[in-house]
């Protein structure tokens, strides 16, 4: 929509942002999400601080995604469709988004969640409030709505909020991308977002934009974030498990220097614990293998991850008594099966 004299200078009837004002560019990658991405741009379009552009980047989809987004376009010409012949992840995509975008200021959005009707005007609100410096990461907590439930819980996400929180995010993750505004000259300084993130990607770019931003944690809902099954990285469990040890990895020095040992093992234990819990024993292997030193825990892992032992049956065991035994058994049955 182009806007001419007086009405440039204001925001118009429909919300369209004028001259002076925060151009939003709303970025949302898409990947075989035809059942999900009318709902998804419907919040978006809808939205009492009208957004300057939409950009849906389909990645390499195969079914009517694309369709559906040319559908909302030819209705608003605020919604652009980017496609790829091939399929390169969520984050490519994303930078994909990043680079296109020609608004200031960048919301992201993931194909199955929807934003509240106001999700933008509170953040504009709130970066108006510090002068909208582009050094300036506005988020906040959300809805959580089940798998064929109606039903909606409350998500109170981590408080992240002040300037430059690093410590705080090397610590344990926080914000959601669905929720998260911030500058294009902010994802630029960072250098756009790291593609070889497997999961919790958001985390890592979090942790990076602290290193540069304040933050400003909304104690609001603005999106409803839906769990479900498809195309998920929630539900690949090696992945999750992965892309958790990933950021560890990556940050491992800054969490040394920031929050210590203790915080840093704590890390390494808590994946393993989940990696364990999914049955994933040579996963659990790799992830303590990265302790910083030794610990009665990690080797109680470590023993259970070669035994093929999951923490729940190690607590049945614990419950009846009959630690020893048991490992005792696990161990003569471990001796007498052949190499």
């Amino acid at each position: 929509m182009v806007l001419h004299g007086d009405t440039a200078a204001k925001r118009s009837v429909d919300g369209e942002p004028g001259a002076g004002m925060i151009r939003v560019s709303v970025v949302i990658p898409a990947y075989n999400r035809a059942d999900t991405i009318g709902y998804c741009l419907e919040s978006v379009c809808a939205q009492s601080y009208r957004p300057h552009e939409v950009i849906v980047v389909d990645d390499g989809s195969s079914d009517a995604t694309a369709g559906i987004v040319n559908e909302f376009s030819s209705r608003d010409s605020m919604v652009r469709l980017c496609r790829s012949a091939t399929r390169s992840g969520a984050q490519a995509a994303r930078n994909v988004g990043i680079r296109h975008a020609t608004g200031e200021w960048i919301a992201f959005q993931d194909s199955d969640d929807e934003w509240g009707a106001d999700k933008l005007a509170v953040q504009v609100r709130h970066l108006e409030e510090v002068g909208a410096d582009p050094m300036t990461v506005i988020h906040g907590d959300a809805w959580r709505c089940h798998a064929g439930s109606a039903q909606r819980e409350y998500w109170r996400l981590p408080l992240v909020e002040g300037e430059r929180p690093v410590s705080r995010l090397l610590r344990a993750p926080g914000p959601i991308f669905p929720a998260m505004l911030t500058s294009k000259i902010a994802l630029e300084r960072i250098g756009l977002l790291d593609e070889a993130v497997p999961s919790y990607q958001e985390w890592d770019t979090a942790i990076r934009l602290a290193g540069y931003c304040r933050f400003v944690h909304v104690r609001d809902a603005l999106v409803t974030y839906h769990l479900h099954g498809g195309e998920t990285i929630s539900k690949d469990m090696r992945r999750d498990i992965r892309g958790y040890q990933y950021i560890v990895d990556k940050f491992r020095n800054d969490i040394l220097t920031s929050c210590g040992r203790v915080c840093l093992d704590s890390h390494i234990r808590r994946n393993a614990h989940r990696a364990l819990e999914y049955g994933l024993h040579d996963e659990a292997l790799q992830v303590l293998a990265a302790e910083s030193g030794w610990s009665v825990k990690g080797l109680l892992m470590r023993v259970l991850a070669r035994l093929r032992v999951t923490p729940q049956a190690y607590a049945k065991w614990v419950r009846r008594g009959r630690v020893l035994p048991a490992l005792g058994h696990y161990v003569r049955s471990r001796m007498a099966t052949p190499s």
